[in-house]
């Protein structure tokens, strides 16, 4: 066993990196999982990878004893489902980088960090949470204007609804209640926010000690389909000399202090509305976008976030240096319009002949079962460009959109 280890509370997905970031200082990494079960849309990662892997029971006190046997110099969440256990186990273990649990369930939960910023003096949307459909109504009645109903736990875009009215947000409550979220959760009541109107944003950040940094920052595309009417469809990674950039950096950090993040990732989703920046929500985990940054940037979240844990005095030395992207990077996503046994798709090899797209992941297969997407685990292919020339990615952007919708989809019922 390594010497030197942290632990990672839910480290799938892009999270299940950490093992090769930390592992280039010379530090293991010990996963420990939330929930026995694997939760909805999580794939399996490798035990092997791991130094050691513990699974939460009933009593985190008792969890808490068998990680403070191995030491860990860190507890980090992997992704939403692990960042209030996160908080629990670094507090009572007494590790000086934990956020603690005062704030815990505002860094999770979309209504309670909202109301985090309000009290903060941070500007914030109008919301509400409710499981009664005469309240939702009256409020929405007030807002006059789209709401956005959404479960208070959720991710991935799952559950979220475009209300016009109050019958609309009424409707989506009796929809949402009694479902689980995209993490299992049982959905009770819901968060309905005002709709914001405006160009949207995510900032991705690492802190060390109170002290902010920004790794990476992407405009979002999105489309109106299948009765969803901000469908993200790209997200694109801006130049940091961007003239959007410092208002929105300016105000992330503002989010990132009301909500207590001292040490870790965090994911921002921000709209630029004409009032100024506004908080959609945030995430104190890292985002699923590293990944594509490792050629554009030459580190990301994963790297910041091992000096962040093991070398603060590196990690304060550099905070606030701008990120420099050396080529123009993108991520993209078919949207399906069609549901049934997917036979082929019709135009796939020209987007793979695309002159910036490096990587094509067909998620749904010839003879697989195929859903009109409407969130994020219902995208049929999934696409990663690299070009250095933006004009060529963004011209290959357009033309995917192009190939893409109905014409793209070959499906027996």
């Amino acid at each position: 066993m390594t010497a030197l280890q942290v632990a990672v509370v839910d480290a799938f997905g892009t999270s299940h990196r950490y093992v090769d970031a930390f592992a280039a200082v010379g530090c293991g990494v010990v996963h420990v999982r939330s929930t026995p079960e694997l939760l909805p849309g999580v794939a399996a990662v490798n035990p092997a990878r791991f130094s050691r892997t513990l699974v939460a029971g009933e009593d985190p006190d008792v969890l808490a004893e068998r990680l403070a046997v191995l030491q860990p110099r860190a507890v980090l969440p992997g992704r939403e489902s692990g960042v209030e256990l996160a908080d629990a186990l670094s507090e009572r273990l007494g590790l000086p980088s934990s956020n603690g649990t005062a704030l815990s369930a505002a860094r999770r939960d979309k209504y309670l960090q909202i109301e985090r910023l309000r009290a903060a003096g941070v500007p914030a949307l109008r919301q509400v949470r409710t499981g009664d459909a005469a309240e939702l109504r009256a409020w929405h009645a007030r807002l006059d204007g789209t709401a956005v109903v959404k479960p208070p736990r959720g991710a991935l875009g799952h559950g979220v609804r475009f209300c016009d009215g109050p019958d609309d947000s009424a409707g989506a409550l009796t929809a949402l209640r009694g479902t689980t979220s995209a993490f299992g959760d049982r959905i009770t009541e819901v968060v309905a926010q005002e709709y914001l109107v405006g160009a949207e944003y995510v900032v991705n950040t690492v802190s060390c000690e109170g002290v902010h940094t920004v790794t990476d920052v992407w405009s979002t595309d999105r489309v109106s389909a299948n009765g969803v009417r901000d469908l993200v469809v790209a997200q694109v990674l801006l130049r940091h000399e961007d003239p959007v950039v410092d208002d929105l950096v300016r105000y992330g950090f503002q989010v990132l202090d009301a909500l207590g993040v001292r040490f870790g990732a965090a994911h921002l989703e921000i709209k630029l509305t004409p009032d100024g920046p506004r908080l959609v929500e945030a995430g104190a985990r890292p985002s699923g976008l590293p990944y594509h940054v490792a050629d554009a940037i030459g580190e990301g979240q994963l790297e910041w976030a091992v000096d962040a844990y093991l070398r603060p005095r590196r990690f304060l030395a550099r905070a606030g240096v701008p990120y420099r992207r050396r080529v123009a990077a993108a991520w993209a996503a078919l949207v399906s319009p069609v549901a049934g046994r997917l036979v082929g798709y019709r135009a796939l090899d020209e987007v793979r002949s695309l002159e910036s797209v490096r990587e094509v992941s067909v998620l749904v297969r010839p003879g697989e079962d195929l859903t009109a997407t409407t969130w994020d685990l219902e995208y049929p292919v999934v696409l990663s460009l690299r070009h250095p020339v933006e004009a060529v990615l963004r011209r290959d952007l357009n033309t995917v959109r192009y190939l893409d919708g109905a014409g793209m989809y070959e499906v027996s019922p």
